[in-house]
């Protein structure tokens, strides 16, 4: 696969993932967090389960991947959609995006504290303190300000650590599967773990829901979108990467989040943040370039 296609899998997937703190938006119209997730996970697991009929793809699993697969839906989706789902109550949507964007520069140390270093060049590191700060400036760039809740904040790293956990696991597993079959396994396993929730937290609020069409169609959205075809994408490019490089477009979440919450709610875009979305992408790009000379080996 050719590197361009790599990137271009990259941007798209980032892109629907910073959709999604928007669309979320509209879902809590009618839902919880947890029936907005459920849901998106069962929309994704059936879209996969009708394609791979469709096309006969075998969706079988090695003997003794499974836990593997289990500790991959663990983190992300569950983990991720609950610290995600429930923290993005709290906070605005470009908010969200920028703690989601906090993965890559943490991607490092976790890797280190597990042993799984990778090659991470100086380059590399100035690349990701570029785009942060141009991500910060896209954030606090409004005239009102930013109102930031603690709780928010919190559950939202929940997702971020998680996040970071799914994409060290996801390197070894993407080598042995195809993409199809990899979200297949993680969203019909979450969608497991997460339905004793939905049963006792959000079952009667969901029967009792007046069913906002605004809030239907997000729920079509996320699960078509975010959860089937970002996933599908984003597997490759861990699996070339490598996970501090392919998480690296995170930071391109709280940019699109931005431009799509200016253009939906109407939220402030002045000359500060449009600076820092140049900032942002000029820092990504520095953070992909190799470097000939030394390379940090220990991160």
């Amino acid at each position: 696969m050719s590197p361009l296609r790599i990137y271009l899998y990259a941007f798209v997937s980032m892109s629907f993932w910073a959709l999604s703190f928007v669309w979320y938006k509209d879902a809590f119209i009618s839902y919880g967090p947890v029936t907005i997730i459920l849901f998106r996970l069962i929309i994704s697991v059936s879209i996969l389960g009708t394609v791979s009929l469709l096309i006969r793809k075998k969706l079988k699993l090695q003997k003794g991947d499974f836990k593997l697969l289990a500790a991959l839906a663990f983190f992300e989706p569950f983990c991720y959609f609950m610290g995600e789902g429930y923290g993005m109550q709290y906070v605005s949507p470009t908010t969200g995006a920028i703690i989601i964007s906090t993965i890559p520069l943490l991607t490092p140390f976790f890797l280190a504290m597990t042993g799984k270093k990778e090659n991470i060049s100086i380059l590399n590191f100035a690349g990701m303190g570029i785009s942060f700060a141009g991500i910060i400036m896209v954030v606090t760039g409004g005239d009102d300000g930013i109102v930031v809740s603690f709780k928010g904040v919190a559950l939202l790293f929940v997702a971020v650590i998680s996040a970071i956990f799914f994409s060290i696991v996801l390197k070894d597993v993407g080598k042995k599967y195809e993409s199809m079959v990899i979200v297949f396994w993680q969203n019909l396993l979450a969608a497991i773990m997460f339905a004793p929730l939905f049963i006792i937290l959000e079952m009667q609020s969901f029967l009792s829901s007046g069913h906002d069409l605004k809030a239907v169609e997000a729920v079509l959205k996320l699960g078509i979108f975010p959860s089937t075809v970002s996933f599908l994408l984003f597997i490759p490019v861990v699996s070339f990467l490598g996970a501090v490089k392919a998480n690296m477009f995170a930071n391109m979440i709280p940019v699109v989040t931005a431009l799509f919450s200016f253009m939906f709610y109407g939220e402030e875009f002045g000359m500060v943040k449009s600076l820092g979305v140049v900032i942002a992408v000029s820092g990504l790009f520095v953070s992909q370039m190799k470097m000939s000379g030394r390379n940090l080996k220990e991160v």
